[in-house]
């Protein structure tokens, strides 16, 4: 394959590389980006871990596949990110990220929002009117912040999402180990 011409390299500033939550599994959603392991403007070669990542079923650190500094990265830590979500943008000094990245992450924060709602409304509407306060419960759960792996443990151990965050009182999201606490000191006071 003949070198792009020089005219090309001067004209674009994207040579590096965007990092995006991909679709690891067939019924993956959304993930939790945990923490950072690396910072803005650092140095990561090939296979070094960037960030720590929460799906429903699993915690794995995620490692780098190109070299570069790390010039961007698009959200906190403890974020809780739809797939096709653009987290970081890895190239070489004087590097500029592709122009939109914020909007076209921001638009489909807004779409899995709406999702995560029409899913809930169609869930209630299938129900009998006896499971009303269930489906009340649903609904404020959706509006805490809580990591996919956490949901799952509370809806196992059937304790509300809502109960958990106002247990923890740390502003955050909450984690599967917040969930896992609840439930051990409900059961110690028992």
């Amino acid at each position: 394959m003949a070198p792009l011409p020089h005219y090309c390299l001067e004209r674009s500033k994207h040579l590096g590389h965007l990092i995006v939550i991909e679709k690891w599994a067939e019924n993956l959603e959304e993930v939790t980006l945990h923490r950072w392991l690396k910072r803005e403007g650092e140095y990561v070669s090939e296979g070094d871990l960037l960030c720590e990542i929460i799906t429903d079923k699993v915690t794995f650190e995620y490692e780098v596949e190109v070299p570069g500094y790390i010039l961007r990265t698009f959200c906190p830590d403890k974020s809780v990110l739809p797939v096709g979500y653009a987290i970081a943008f890895v190239g070489e000094q004087g590097e500029t990220a592709p122009a939109g990245i914020e909007t076209r992450n921001r638009e489909l924060l807004q779409k899995h929002a709406a999702r995560a709602a029409l899913h809930l409304d169609l869930e209630g509407a299938d129900e009998a009117d006896q499971k009303a306060p269930k489906r009340q419960r649903e609904r404020l759960e959706r509006r805490v912040r809580a990591t996919p792996a956490a949901r799952r443990v509370a809806r196992e151990n059937d304790v509300s999402i809502e109960e958990v965050a106002a247990w923890a009182q740390h502003g955050g999201p909450v984690s599967q180990s917040d969930v896992e606490t609840y439930i051990e000191e409900m059961d110690d006071d028992e």
